[in-house]
Formats: C-alpha cells, structure tokens, sequence
C-alpha cells in the first residue's frame, strides 16, 4: 500500500464519460472462473453496451483479463479453467453445448498486449480472416475488404503502396492498427483489447486511442487497461475489478468523479493499485 501523496483523478474527456440508452451487447450474470482449485473470479454480474466502449480498471491480478477472455472463450484454452454462470451475448448462450469456439470467436475478436501480426505481407495479414472464411469470391472483392479494414484502423494512407512488404516491417504502433485491421476484416461484432496500447510510445498510443473512439460506432469495445487516463479518455462506461471481484460499475465520468465505494476512491486516487 502507498504511503505517498494521493494522486488527482483522471480527467474525463468531454463526450468520452456518457452513456445514452446504448443497447446491452453482452449480458453477464454471477460468471465464476476457477484455475483448478483456485478461483480467479467471483459471482461476476454486469451489462456491457453495443457500440459503446467499456473499460476495466484495478490491480494486477484482480481478474480483469480472465473475465475479458470469457467472452471469446479463450479461457477454454487453459488447463483445469472452469467458467460458471451465464454469459449471453445478444441474447444468446456463449457457452451453450451448440456454440462452436472458434465460430465465435470470429465475432468476438481480440487485440493482445503486443502487436502480433503474422509473418505475411500486410495483405495477406488483413486478408488471412477473410479468406479462411470464404468472404470473397474474387480478388478485387478481397482487395475491397483488405483497403476498407486498413483504413478503419487509420493505416491505409500509410502502407497503400507497400501492401506486399511485411507486416513485421512497420512500427510497434502501426504493427498494432495492423492486427486491428486485421481483426475488424471478417466483421465482427465485438472488439476486445487486453492492454493495446502498454507496449507503445505515447504518440502510437494516441492514434489508438482515436481510433477506438471511431470504432465505438459499429462495435461493441471492451478494453483491459491498467491506465485511469486512458480508461478516462475512451470509455463511456468503467468497471472496477478488485481481487477477483466487480466492486461497482457506472458511467465512467460517474466512476471517477463520484464513485460509491471507498475501494474504488482510494484506487482511481492512487492510494493503493
């Protein structure tokens, strides 16, 4: 625990704080995940909005991540993971016996920590999902989907006349709006980010953050972030995580100007973290 100063709170930016009437794109009721013995999450119960974009904030180790992997069932990759309770998204069981993982996660897609693209050309990158997935019965169709999904993620204008050089070749920044072209390619409906911008420098890291604010208007953005700042400056609503549990959610300008519980406060005021 610090014994220093308290810090300020973030500030939130203006139209950033606000939820209005956003539809409820993922509906998580009492979800607990365990590692073998070891439970990670507990009773987790929460509505994340469609086009919206929802941050979770709190410690290390506090299970933010596991339950973001909840909703591509990532955690299905783990040995000995349990998930229990319910997840529904649009309505739908996400874990249900019919639900094919890697169908879903098509819908669900996913930006890690460090940018991973694959070692292929820029096109062949973005074009990778697409084709896997029979989206596109001619070139021009492909090279349609792959100069829409580059220019989503604000990288068309940058790589256009090096399609064919690798993905490998960019900078950290642009390798990242890469994989998120990439991502949005075979359409999907929700967006999760574990961290997307930790492994940048500050200016790549405000081009993602301006391109997530562009993305929140045809996705469903969930985003892990161990910066208050930046869950500030892009989230419309905050969920803070402590010890493998939801202690309170909210409209974000809510969570950092006037948070109901004390844990919340001494977190967002850096009295512990």
């Amino acid at each position: 625990m610090s014994t220093g100063p308290a810090m300020v709170a973030p500030v939130v930016k203006s139209g950033a704080g606000t939820l209005t009437g956003a539809a409820t794109k993922i509906a998580a009721r009492d979800v607990n995940v365990h590692y073998g013995d070891k439970q990670a999450l507990f009773d987790v119960s929460m509505d994340i909005p469609d086009r919206a974009v929802t941050a979770f904030i709190g410690p290390s180790g506090c299970g933010k991540t596991t339950f973001l992997r909840c909703f591509n069932r990532m955690n299905d990759l783990i040995d000995n993971c349990r998930v229990t309770g319910s997840l529904q998204i649009e309505g739908k069981d996400a874990y249900a016996k019919n639900v094919d993982p890697v169908v879903l996660r098509t819908r669900v897609g996913m930006v890690f920590q460090k940018p991973n693209p694959f070692p292929k050309s820029i096109y062949d990158n973005v074009a990778y999902g697409p084709r896997i997935h029979g989206m596109a019965r001619a070139k021009k169709d492909m090279d349609g989907i792959v100069e829409q999904s580059l220019r989503r993620a604000g990288l068309w204008e940058e790589v256009k006349d090096r399609l064919a050089q690798p993905g490998t070749s960019l900078s950290g920044g642009q390798q990242q709006r890469l994989v998120i072209a990439r991502t949005v390619a075979v359409n999907p409906d929700i967006i999760l980010m574990d961290e997307p911008c930790s492994a940048l420098d500050p200016i790549a890291t405000a081009k993602i953050e301006e391109l997530i604010d562009e993305l929140r208007e045809n996705y469903c953005i969930v985003i892990v972030t161990h910066s208050m700042a930046q869950a500030a400056r892009v989230s419309q609503k905050t969920a803070f995580f402590h010890l493998g549990k939801l202690v309170e959610t909210g409209a974000t300008e809510e969570i950092f100007t006037n948070p109901r519980d004390t844990r919340t406060q001494d977190y967002i005021t850096g009295r512990f973290g």
